[in-house]
């Protein structure tokens, strides 16, 4: 797995433990070992890319994935220009519109 995948496994970890704590606040529920399993992913991550998902995150969504050319994030199309550039590498695969880092599976994961 990828660091960009294991930002999007993160993400839906987080997302779990939200909506568990919105559906059974007054129940105390064993989150422990989502919690364990998060910060374990967040190891394997490197620094800069967590740190990035983390600042976005606090707005909603750290990663969002790219489908038809579309961020699912903000729901904005993605110039042909900059989805060539990150395909090839050439640069980060960010959403020039709301910032958070992009994942299709199509393009690999190792950018």
């Amino acid at each position: 797995m990828g660091p960009l995948s294991t930002l999007l496994k993160i993400q839906e970890l987080e997302i779990v433990l939200q909506e568990s704590a919105i559906v059974h606040s007054d129940k105390d529920l064993p989150t422990d070992s989502l919690q364990e399993e998060i910060g374990t992913l967040k190891e394997t991550v490197p620094e800069d890319l967590l740190k990035h998902y983390e600042k976005f995150k606090k707005n909603g969504l750290g990663i969002a994935q790219e489908i038809q050319g579309r961020c699912k994030a903000c729901h904005m199309t993605i110039p042909v220009g900059n989805l060539n550039r990150i395909q090839s590498c050439k640069d980060a695969p960010i959403c020039p519109s709301c910032g958070v880092y992009l994942f299709a599976e199509t393009w690999g994961d190792d950018k």
